[in-house]
């Protein structure tokens, strides 16, 4: 059991000393700057604060969720995001099933009212950029390794008209955690043991 637990802590290590120590999340403000390799194609049958679309490679599932109800459509192959009430204020961009990506591009389509900036989180950092009518591109890269788990943006007044041409790459699933590995580890030495010792077992024969 000794080994088992030394095997499963050195394991536990060793994932959690590949993470990289110069990674970092590049958003640029500029159609083009970024270019996923997926285009997210909306379900149009959704009505709701999460609506979801399919990227057209790969056919990962991705959410779309707001504090307020959003509709999906689709143009010309390009999907398109909306609030019900006709400006979208806040929202967040996450793979369904859990997972990471490396780089998305999208646009928030012309501000609304006073709409004049958004601030955009990735991975909890948070930066701010001019909103302005028409388009609003951005593009959102992680370097040295470093991953997307998820998008936030919120506007400064009433919103954008809409949340469309939305793009990903570097899509990957959910893998368990360091913790969740050791545990599996444990469990498997456990499950072999136990097989060890029924086959050491005697059967005596009975006789009556």
């Amino acid at each position: 059991m000794n080994h088992l637990l030394t095997l499963a802590a050195a394991s536990a290590c060793a994932l959690a000393a590949a993470s990289p120590a110069s990674a970092a999340i590049i958003i640029t403000a500029s159609p083009g700057a970024v270019q996923p390799a997926e285009n997210v194609l909306a379900d149009t049958s959704l009505t709701a604060s999460t609506v979801m679309g399919t990227t057209n490679q790969t056919n990962s599932m991705v959410s779309i969720q707001s504090n307020e109800i959003l509709t999906s459509t689709a143009s010309n192959g390009q999907s398109r995001f909306a609030a019900t009430d006709g400006a979208l204020d806040l929202g967040s961009i996450f793979l369904t099933a859990g997972g990471t990506f490396t780089s998305a591009e999208f646009n928030l389509f012309n501000a609304q009212g006073s709409t004049s900036s958004v601030a955009i989180t990735v991975n909890g950092v948070t930066q701010n950029f001019a909103l302005g009518n028409g388009q609003n591109f951005f593009g959102i890269q992680a370097t040295g390794g470093d991953t997307i788990s998820s998008i936030a943006f919120n506007t400064n007044g009433s919103g954008v008209a809409d949340l469309r041409q939305l793009r990903i790459g570097g899509v990957s699933a959910a893998v368990p955690e360091p913790a969740t590995w050791a545990l599996m580890l444990l469990g498997f030495g456990a499950v072999g043991a136990s097989l060890r010792r029924r086959r050491q077992v005697t059967h005596l024969p009975q006789f009556g």
